[in-house]
């Protein structure tokens, strides 16, 4: 057993799929497939399942990734530590939510490109399901995604809870609606939301389960900008966090409506793999600019 055929097939677990794992390696397919058979021979017993798609560890090959991830995670830190004086370097993928606005990205990006200038960064803004997912397949190093109180992150990732945001409905300025309503009143109401998928969306919908009252949907369309601009419409009404509100250039057009008996409330967490190793430093950075950034919006 060696180091090389044990990044293999941890490429392989990471990619699902041997031509992914050999793109990323700079190898040759059969180069990869060898390495692996390798690794299974030293081992005694098959460690993927090649009869799925995408390509999946077997229970043995679950504990050998399990183990061979610090393993190589250590490697790459020595690497660096000696080569870069320890400063984090290759690539660092992460995400943030759509619930937080698409520019709630920029200082993160903004902070590591000034702090750590050897990464190759790649930032992606979706929706926090989609986030997860992608965490659980290691296609992302670290991720902010926006959970429902009660709610808890899978075991499997390291999570710190960095805030709790309210959701707001939004309205047009020139709606009729009373200064302060009952949630009972909002059933009389169409909806301008995001797609199923949205953490947001699915408080409003179980909410609205919950009470035996209808829920109508108007529009579906990705982006509060573009919502925002069709609630001004009067085409319906809104949900949206209070700092996506506040930074829109359309909120002179819109209002906040106050609910009495309902106060949707989502947490904002901090993900990463157990094996960050050389990568902290850049998840501390992604940290502590939301952190700022929630905090400046919330002043406003």
């Amino acid at each position: 057993m060696n180091l090389i055929d044990l990044e293999a097939f941890v490429s392989v677990v990471d990619h699902g799929s041997v031509v992914a794992a050999a793109a990323g390696l700079h190898l040759t397919q059969s180069a990869v497939t060898r390495r692996i058979q390798n690794l299974e021979d030293a081992l005694g017993m098959p460690l993927l399942d090649r009869q799925t798609r995408p390509m999946r560890p077997t229970r043995a090959g679950q504990e050998t990734y399990e183990f061979a991830k610090p393993v190589l995670s250590s490697v790459n830190d020595l690497k660096t530590g000696i080569m870069n004086g320890g400063e984090p370097s290759g690539n660092f993928r992460f995400g943030m939510p759509r619930g937080l606005g698409d520019l709630a990205i920029g200082s993160p990006i903004r902070c590591l490109r000034t702090e750590f200038p050897k990464l190759q960064i790649q930032a992606f803004v979706q929706w926090s399901t989609v986030l997860l997912e992608r965490l659980a397949n290691r296609t992302l190093d670290a991720a902010v995604v926006l959970i429902p109180e009660g709610v808890v992150p899978p075991s499997s990732l390291v999570a710190e809870c960095i805030g709790t945001e309210p959701l707001s409905i939004v309205a047009a300025k020139t709606k009729r609606l009373p200064q302060s309503i009952d949630f009972e009143e909002l059933s009389a109401e169409s909806w301008v939301l995001n797609p199923h998928g949205c953490g947001s969306r699915q408080l409003l919908e179980v909410a609205f389960l919950q009470r035996g009252l209808p829920f109508v949907s108007a529009v579906e369309a990705e982006g509060y900008e573009l919502q925002f601009s069709l609630v001004a419409e009067g085409i319906g009404l809104g949900l949206a966090m209070p700092q996506v509100f506040y930074s829109s250039p359309l909120r002179k057009q819109l209002k906040l409506v106050d609910v009495k008996d309902f106060t949707p409330r989502q947490n904002i967490w901090l993900l990463h793999s157990r094996h960050i190793g050389r990568l902290a430093p850049a998840v501390r950075c992604v940290r502590d600019m939301v952190i700022q950034y929630l905090r400046y919006k919330g002043r406003q």
